[in-house]
């Protein structure tokens, strides 16, 4: 496996992620260090208690937001600005 070197890396950025995520370890040489880019599936995340308790709170609030597009397309409830949306509290 050849290393590329920073600016190699630099230059073919989407390629090198497109090889990451066929599963391919990219090596990246910096000053005589090595790093790799590997592809981390979801699995794989690690969330502390705080990131955790965050991405839960931004998915309950895209869910009512979903529910009250649902609900303005069905007509039970009116049509809203989208600063209305971002004034709400």
């Amino acid at each position: 496996m050849e290393a590329l070197s920073v600016r190699e890396y630099r230059d073919n950025l989407a390629a090198s992620f497109d090889r990451a995520a066929e599963g391919e370890r990219v090596i990246i040489r910096r000053k005589n260090q090595l790093y790799a880019l590997v592809s981390l599936g979801r699995d794989q995340l690690v969330l502390n208690k705080e990131q955790q308790e965050m991405l839960d709170g931004l998915a309950a609030s895209l869910r009512r937001s979903w529910e009250e597009v649902k609900q303005i397309k069905a007509g039970t409830i009116k049509s809203k600005s989208a600063m209305s949306f971002l004034d709400e509290d």
